[in-house]
C-alpha cells in the first residue's frame, strides 16, 4: 500500500513491533463488474498521480469531499469516478488537499485525509458509521468487505475495482489503527481504500481506511492488514466537512 522512503511500522500485539512490508491488488479479491458498481459501490473513487501513474483508492462521503489515506492526499492528484473502469471513469478536480494533522509519516498514526472537490459529485455518498453501531459490530470475527485498483508484484494497477469479503481477526484498536487479519485484504495501490460493514438498518457504512500491510501479504496471501479507525479520527472530518450528510 503505501510506498516510498517511509520505513513503516505496524502494531500486532500490544508491546509487538514488527517491520510491514510496502504493501500491492486486493488478496483473494474479484473484479467488480459495473451493473454491481453502480447499485453497491457508486461511492468508491480511484486516486491518481497523473505525474507518477500511482494510484489510491478513496470514498465519496459528500458531495464534495473524498476520504483517504494522509499518505494519500495531494491536491496534484486527480479523482477518477462513476465506473468500476479507471479508464472509462469520469475525471474531478482537486480543490484542497487536507491531511489530519496529527499524521505521522514514521508510524502512519492518524492515516486519514480529505480531497475537497472543486465541482460537486451527483454520487449518493457512503454512510460513515456511528459510535454506537462501531461498539456493537466491530468484533473478532466480524463480516466486512474491502476494495481498491491496487496491484500485485509484478503486475500493473487493475482497471477494474477489486473487492473481497473479509472477517476481521485479531482485532487490536491502538491509536488510531484497526487491524485485521488476512481472508483477503490490500496490496501496493489499494491504500485509502474503504473497509465497509452492515450498519444496523442492513446498509453499508464505512469502518476504516487502508494504511498498511505486514507479513508478505500480497506475496502469499498471509498476513495482516491495518485501517485507520474511522471513529477514531470522526471529529477530524467532521470538522472540515461541511456538508456532510447527517446520520
Amino acid at each position: 500500500m503505501i510506498s516510498g522512503r517511509f520505513a513503516l511500522r505496524l502494531v500486532v500485539t500490544l508491546g509487538a513491533w514488527l517491520a510491514p512490508l510496502l504493501a500491492h491488488a486486493i488478496v483473494h479479491g474479484k473484479a467488480v463488474r459495473q451493473a454491481d458498481f453502480a447499485s453497491d459501490y457508486p461511492w468508491a473513487v480511484a486516486i491518481e498521480n497523473p505525474l507518477t501513474g500511482g494510484v489510491c483508492a478513496g470514498v465519496v462521503i459528500s458531495p464534495t469531499y473524498v476520504l483517504t489515506a494522509a499518505h494519500c492526499t495531494s491536491a496534484s492528484k486527480r479523482v477518477r469516478y462513476g465506473h468500476t473502469a479507471r479508464s472509462r471513469a469520469r475525471t474531478a478536480t482537486i480543490a484542497e488537499a487536507i491531511r489530519h494533522p496529527f499524521h505521522d509519516v514514521e508510524t502512519q498514526q492518524f492515516d486519514v485525509g480529505l480531497l475537497r472537490l472543486e465541482s460537486p459529485l451527483e454520487i449518493p455518498p457512503l454512510t460513515l458509521i456511528s459510535l454506537g453501531e462501531y461498539l456493537l459490530l466491530v468484533k473478532h470475527d466480524a463480516d466486512a468487505e474491502v476494495m481498491g485498483w491496487g496491484k500485485r508484484p509484478g503486475s500493473d494497477f487493475s482497471d477494474r475495482l477489486v473487492r473481497a469479503p473479509i472477517k476481521l481477526a485479531r482485532l487490536l484498536i491502538r491509536g488510531t489503527y484497526l487491524y485485521y487479519d488476512d481472508r483477503g485484504g490490500p496490496c501496493g495501490g489499494d491504500s485509502g481504500g474503504p473497509l465497509v460493514m452492515a450498519g444496523l438498518d442492513g446498509k453499508p457504512v464505512l469502518v476504516g481506511v487502508a494504511s498498511t500491510t505486514d507479513g508478505n501479504l500480497c506475496a502469499t496471501g498471509g498476513g495482516i492488514a491495518g485501517y485507520t479507525n474511522l471513529v477514531a479520527v470522526m471529529n477530524f472530518v467532521e470538522e472540515h466537512v461541511s456538508d456532510l450528510p447527517p446520520g
